[in-house]
This record gives structure tokens, C-alpha cells and sequence, in this order.
């Protein structure tokens, strides 16, 4: 059985789809790499069918979308652990080693993160972004402080809440990971785990906002009342005010 599964939902990926392959290939962890494709047509399944990896499994068939892919990926998921990589991305081999045998040397921990690289369309490092260490409570007001992409969890976790909720389009990690995470404990890796693409047709350069608005509803969910439902509003409103003014926010370089 492998220790570590890694889910990667696809569509239409052939162009970035080749250095995520390989960099899931160039684990030394015992792994299998799950892709679920929702039935490119663009070469993306020829790609597949050339590959030479006995740790690789793939499908490709329609879905309902990016949220469902997933899903489907961690219902086939067999290891103890479990990433998330999505087919534009890369993990960087030797820290992500680091980092699963960081979790299996401490049983008492749910999960782990780490920094990232952002790189442009052509995989030129542009910045490293370096998160804070893990507060379940500053996840819930301010988000995407830490990087999803970097996450690894404990399969029991997923058992206890359950997949991603389907009606959330761009910020269904957001929910998941709060719901999974809520009373894990979780700890920073000091390095980049992610080589995370930022490139025209990425979701977060295509209308980052869109997911700013799903990730305040779904953080209202949890407020306590109406005094902390004012609270998230006013901080999700002075971050869209400020930080434009101050950084690229919402963009991941300039």
C-alpha cells in the first residue's frame, strides 16, 4: 500500500500537465498518483497513455467539474496520507520527502504546510511567498495566508468531515481545509513544498474575486454572532481596499 496519495483533477492540462507528472515521479516516499481527468480533448490523454510510471493511475471521464474530480481522486485514495496538487503545479520532490516523514515520525499530527515558489506561465521563479505557522482561528478571518496546494493531511481527517462541497466553485478548498483542519494540529515546513504556476487561464488570475466573495460566505457560516459576522465583513472589506494599494494583491507578482 502506498504511504503518501497524491489526487490531481485535470482538464485539458497537456500544456502544464508533463512537469506536474514528474514531479510527483521524482518522490522517493512510496506514493501513487491519482489523476482525474473530465475528458480533455486535447492531447491531455494521449500524454497519459505514454507514460512509463507504475505509481501512476489516471481516468478520464466527464465530471461535473474541478470540485467532483477531486472528490472522486480521495475516494480512490489508498494512503495514509493524502495531498492535493493540481495539474499545473509542481511539488518539489526532496522537501515534500521531508515533509511526509515529518508526519509519520509524529502520529499526533494531522497535517502539514509549507512555503511556495510562485513562478509565471513559463516556470520562471518570480517570488517565494513564506506563510505564518498554522492558526485555525487567522485561517478562518484571513484565508488564503496559507497555501492549499502545500497541504498534506491524514486520511483519518478526511474520513471524519467528509469531501469537498460541490456548490462552491473557486473557494471549495477554503471550505474543506477549515472543516478538516479545525482541530488538527498542524505544522509549518520551513521550505517551499510547491512550485505553484500563476499563468492567464489559472483560476486565480482569471477572477480572483469571485473567490474572495465564496470564501466570505463560507466564512460567515462559522461566525458566533452578529458582532463577529461585522468583523469578517469589515476585514474582507479593508483587505480589498488596502492591499491593491500596498502589493500585486490579487495578483501573485507584478
Amino acid at each position: 500500500m502506498p504511504v503518501f496519495s497524491v489526487v490531481t483533477p485535470i482538464f485539458n492540462a497537456v500544456r502544464f500537465l508533463p512537469a506536474t507528472l514528474d514531479s510527483v515521479a521524482g518522490l522517493s516516499v512510496e506514493h501513487e498518483h491519482i489523476v482525474v481527468d473530465g475528458g480533455s480533448a486535447d492531447g491531455t490523454v494521449e500524454l497519459l497513455e505514454s507514460r512509463n510510471d507504475p505509481d501512476l493511475v489516471w481516468m478520464s471521464e466527464s465530471d461535473r467539474g474541478q470540485t467532483h474530480a477531486v472528490n472522486k481522486g480521495f475516494e480512490r485514495a489508498s494512503g495514509e496520507l493524502i495531498g492535493w496538487l493540481n495539474g499545473d503545479d509542481e511539488y518539489v520532490a526532496e522537501a515534500v520527502d521531508r515533509a511526509v516523514a515529518h508526519l509519520l515520525a509524529n502520529p499526533e499530527l494531522g497535517a502539514v504546510f509549507g512555503a511556495m515558489t510562485i513562478t509565471d506561465e513559463n516556470g520562471a521563479a518570480r517570488r517565494e511567498y513564506r506563510p505564518a505557522g498554522f492558526s485555525w482561528r487567522c485561517y478562518l478571518y484571513l484565508g488564503d495566508y496559507v497555501p492549499t496546494p502545500t497541504i498534506i493531511f491524514r486520511r483519518r481527517l478526511l474520513e471524519t468531515v467528509g469531501p469537498l462541497d460541490e456548490k462552491y466553485v473557486d473557494a471549495a478548498d477554503y471550505d474543506f481545509y477549515l472543516r478538516l483542519l479545525r482541530r488538527a494540529r498542524v505544522d509549518r515546513m520551513p521550505e517551499p513544498l510547491v512550485r505553484f504556476r500563476y499563468h492567464p487561464a489559472s483560476k486565480t488570475a482569471r477572477d480572483a474575486f469571485r473567490g474572495q466573495d465564496e470564501a466570505l460566505a463560507i466564512r460567515l457560516k462559522w461566525a458566533r454572532g452578529p458582532l463577529e459576522r461585522l468583523f469578517m465583513k469589515s476585514v474582507d472589506r479593508l483587505k480589498r481596499l488596502l492591499l491593491p494599494r500596498i502589493s500585486a494583491w490579487p495578483r501573485m507578482f507584478t
